[in-house]
């Protein structure tokens, strides 16, 4: 241990211990008391621990960047990603597609089409348990509708969107298999890589559409193939971004609903008054989001020899962690942080992420999630949680197994 690492408060702790997902908090209080920049010996990771030093590390890409994690991207996605870059290249790309997910281009341009997917698959799912099923939200209802809202943005026909929804529920699996050892886990790693490809090969064969046309016809893949920048992309950066949208928006967006009814299931007094203002739905949705935090932690890494937070100098080239979940409910933020109140004071929280790299869709995934969950209290007022609620073995994307609920 260098003595930059003596000077840190240091644990030694394996994040990967799929325990540790189903409650972490008790353990990240605990992180957090010890100091602002706690050394992981088993990860050789620092951790950052407080709200307001998080969004430091996220926001500052001179002293802490993201280009060690451009090799994850491309071994995920086929190729680079704006995920994986800092600087010019990543906002350029990133600008390509930024204009359509503006609130205002949203609420124009996709709400009136978000609302029709919506109405159907609610009503199709409210109608099934009004017949007395008990049903999985997430595998049932809350992950097809961002699948085929994403499918209409990039240009996908509809008679593909069943292959579609499959492709990206088992490319998106892997996120919570990963580091499962079973040989069911390993099933699902297998699974998810064959969907990928196919997705892949998918999305490939837009990008020849969309050139075949000459012209764009609006959709995102279009708007990349035809930027005056896409003769600076390799096809297989092109292929990647649209790879990962399709990824990135259906999965956060699934489970960002999926534990919208868990938290409101558990809560219902709260969810009454939902029901009856629907002007709380927004600041409830943002609860929810701060509450279970989806996203718990984002890589960087020290890039310079003043990459410092509180006054401690991180080593440059080390890992650096910002716990997005700890920051959430971080005390000097929150009254009672642990505690789900959609009627607290609105503070931003850092679900979303922070910085340069805050999600492309933020807009988008409130919008859809709004109208979704005013959709489902118009036509399930009242539901009950219809088994046990676990989330899955992966802490770094904390999502649910599953949301079991039957109609009340």
């Amino acid at each position: 241990m260098n003595s930059a690492v003596a000077e840190c408060p240091a644990v030694d702790f394996n994040m990967l211990d799929p325990d540790f997902a189903q409650d972490p908090y008790e353990t990240m209080d605990a992180w957090r008391a010890l100091g602002p920049v706690v050394y992981n010996s088993h990860h050789d990771q620092y951790m950052i621990t407080s709200h307001h030093n998080c969004v430091r590390v996220l926001g500052d890409v001179r002293h802490f960047n993201s280009a060690k994690v451009l090799s994850e991207m491309e071994k995920a996605f086929g190729g680079p990603t704006f995920l994986g870059t800092d600087g010019p290249r990543h906002q350029t790309v990133r600008e390509i597609w930024a204009p359509g997910f503006e609130r205002k281009a949203v609420e124009a341009d996709w709400a009136a089409q978000i609302q029709r997917v919506v109405d159907v698959y609610v009503d199709q799912f409210v109608e099934r348990l009004r017949s007395g099923e008990s049903l999985d939200a997430l595998a049932e209802m809350t992950r097809i509708i961002p699948t085929i809202v994403t499918a209409k943005l990039l240009g996908v026909e509809e008679g593909v969107y069943k292959d579609f929804i499959e492709w990206s529920d088992a490319t998106a699996a892997v996120l919570g298999a990963r580091l499962d050892p079973t040989p069911r886990g390993r099933e699902i790693v297998a699974e998810g890589a064959t969907a990928a490809a196919a997705l892949n090969s998918y999305i490939g064969g837009l990008i020849k559409k969309q050139r075949a046309l000459g012209v764009s016809d609006g959709t995102l893949m279009a708007q990349m193939v035809f930027d005056d920048f896409a003769p600076s992309m390799p096809d297989r950066e092109i292929l990647a971004n649209g790879t990962m949208l399709t990824v990135a928006a259906n999965e956060s967006t699934a489970q960002m609903m999926a534990m919208a009814l868990y938290a409101l299931g558990r809560h219902p007094d709260q969810r009454r008054a939902l029901v009856a203002d629907r002007s709380l739905v927004p600041a409830a949705l943002e609860e929810v989001h701060r509450w279970l935090t989806l996203t718990q932690l984002v890589l960087r890494h020290a890039c310079s020899d003043e990459s410092k937070v509180e006054g401690f100098t991180i080593p440059e080239g080390s890992a650096v962690v910002s716990l997005l979940g700890c920051a959430n409910r971080d005390p000097a933020r929150w009254d009672n942080p642990h505690s789900f109140d959609i009627f607290r004071v609105r503070k931003a929280h850092l679900g979303f992420g922070f910085g340069p790299h805050i999600c492309l869709g933020i807009h988008l995934a409130r919008i859809e999630m709004s109208i979704w969950l005013n959709r489902l209290l118009d036509k399930l007022p009242e539901y009950e949680l219809a088994g046990d609620i676990e989330f899955g073995s992966d802490f770094t994307l904390r999502g649910l197994r599953g949301v079991p609920i039957k109609a009340a």
